[in-house]
């Protein structure tokens, strides 16, 4: 059996085993052996058999392929112990007989959870009231009866209390998504005697509701409850003071008396508390009784307090995690189609992408496989997949490298934009280069064509400059970023009348890109919706420079 054992730059080292007729390597994510390094190219070389032996080849990679530090010129054979050089990894084959693998368990050291640290009361033992008992130092023998069952059970309260602020410093250390959060915070708030309703509500940066819970009930009403209809006058104390609210008798409380809403409300006594993080309101606990008043003390509103303040911290991580998703969700729908320098753009500066149809100049590229149905007749629809999934990956990151994006798959073709929705101010260069880089990139894939027992791609390319709306096209429900107008007519006419391996462009981007390359001109181009013929040039490839005299 042989393999490649891999050391990477870092120094980690990994087996990979030889059993496919062939083994692609190279940066790009197309292939077996996927190495993250400026230092190697896109496509950079291919491990085949060739009977019973192994070949390594170079496939048109920038800093070449070395086997025991000499650069190979073509096709070279493997032998047992060969060290191979790609960029900046080192490759140990091995041809020998199977041996049983050691396979150990790579160090990565684990992400630790945040711990909650807002509160008074953090994960550990709960004190028990037996050890609130030998804290008192009063002696209890000359207290009456009345009096010490009344010491106990206010130690039993006590020791309930602190029993809630374990478990909340408990529950919230977890990390749960957002609504997770709010269901845990509300019945830690149940957990406290005397709540009959609850709920959780979030303010935007505003100041203004942005969303509530659903009310919770301790039990479900028999009859239709009166409406919650959360007090301005208790908002607008709750942004003054950031501190919590405890309403023992309502009707008695002259800090309310002009708000009718909370008389509407049917409440009798409340606690709110003040959901804060890094300084800002975002959100308030809300519970109350509408049966009795004095019905939470001063005891129930500080632990209120706490799991009040541990709560906000737990949200305050939820909304954190769910930004990060969010953009990272974002960033990965950008990379499918930008490449990576301009996804960095987009991410910093998103003000500057010029969206909602604006006119600018860009350069568009279409590339098209030849006979590429007639293929498709004689071929099974898994290979079919197969292929164009392959070709298409390698064809992106060719785009990716010149700093297109890409706009859309076309059956089997593509179409790619230079200069939106950034200009690198040498688009039409950069979308001659990507042709160019095309073609090569068909060559090299086809070199191994036969061992992979594929068919021999060829394409065409074309390619035009002009004035084109770009912006986001498309209904509500479905919106994507795109080019339209007569310039992208002209680059897909350019393309169909492109033969294999040709690249065709157009007079404007002849005329932006003069100098930079090798032209032929042809015969001009009589194209469907068009008065005259189009002048059309065919890139031979790119000038080579002039030595100095």
């Amino acid at each position: 059996m042989a393999r490649l054992y891999v050391t990477a730059p870092s120094g980690r080292t990994g087996i990979y085993e030889l059993t496919k007729p062939m083994v692609s390597i190279g940066r790009g994510s197309a292939n077996d052996l996927v190495f993250n390094s400026e230092k190697v190219s896109r496509f950079h070389a291919v491990v085949r058999r060739d009977g019973e032996r192994f070949v390594i080849a170079d496939r048109g990679s920038t800093n070449g392929v070395e086997v025991n530090k000499q650069r190979i010129p073509t096709d070279t054979f493997l032998a047992n112990d060969d060290v191979i050089q790609i960029g900046d990894y080192a490759l140990r084959f091995e041809d020998a007989a199977a041996q049983e693998l050691q396979i150990a368990k790579a160090d990565i050291p684990s992400t630790l959870n945040n711990v909650l640290r807002g509160g008074l009361v953090v994960a550990g033992a709960a004190p028990s009231a037996t050890q609130f008992q030998r804290r008192q130092e009063a002696p209890v023998a000359a207290e009456s009866s009345t009096a010490l069952r009344d010491r106990v059970q206010k130690l039993e309260r006590e020791n309930y209390l602190l029993q809630v602020l374990y478990d909340a410093g408990k529950a919230l250390q977890s990390r749960h998504s957002m609504e997770d959060e709010i269901e845990q915070i509300v019945e830690l708030a149940f957990r406290i005697q005397g709540v009959d309703r609850g709920f959780v509500m979030l303010i935007d940066d505003a100041g203004e509701i942005a969303r509530q819970s659903e009310v919770r009930y301790r039990h479900p009403p028999e009859e239709q409850q009166p409406q919650i209809i959360f007090s301005r006058a208790v908002l607008d104390r709750m942004k003054a003071e950031l501190s919590p609210i405890l309403i023992t008798d309502l009707s008695a409380d002259e800090r309310f008396q002009g708000s009718e809403s909370m008389k509407v409300s049917g409440l009798r006594s409340a606690m709110c508390a003040p959901l804060v993080a890094q300084g800002r309101l975002f959100g308030v606990l809300y519970v109350d009784n509408l049966q009795h008043t004095m019905a939470f003390t001063q005891d129930e509103l500080n632990v209120f307090a706490v799991v009040a303040s541990q709560a906000a911290a737990a949200i305050d991580n939820a909304l954190a995690h769910q930004k990060i998703a969010r953009q990272s969700q974002e960033r990965s729908a950008l990379e499918r189609f930008l490449a990576p320098e301009v996804v960095e753009m987009v991410v910093k500066n998103p003000d500057k992408v010029r969206l909602g149809g604006a006119n600018q100049e860009v350069s568009i590229l279409f590339a098209d496989i030849r006979g590429f149905t007639s293929l498709s007749e004689t071929l099974p629809p898994e290979r079919i997949v197969e292929i164009l999934n392959e070709y298409f990956t390698r064809v992106a990151d060719v785009i990716f490298d010149h700093g297109g994006t890409l706009d859309k798959f076309l059956g089997d073709g593509l179409m790619a934009v230079f200069g939106a929705p950034f200009s690198k101010g040498d688009d039409a260069v950069n979308a001659v280069k990507a042709a160019l880089a095309i073609q090569a990139l068909m060559f090299e894939l086809n070199r191994d064509a036969k061992t992979r027992d594929w068919p021999e791609l060829r394409v065409g390319c074309g390619v035009n400059t002009g004035i084109v709306t770009a912006g986001n096209i498309g209904s509500p429900k479905r919106i994507d970023y795109t080019v339209i107008g007569d310039a992208v007519n002209v680059s897909s006419r350019l393309c169909s009348n492109a033969k294999p391996g040709q690249v065709l462009i157009s007079e404007s981007t002849r005329n932006m890109v003069k100098g930079s390359f090798e032209l032929k001109p042809l015969e001009p181009l009589k194209v469907k919706g068009k008065t005259l013929p189009l002048s059309v040039y065919q890139v031979l490839g790119a000038r080579r420079a002039q030595a100095a005299e």
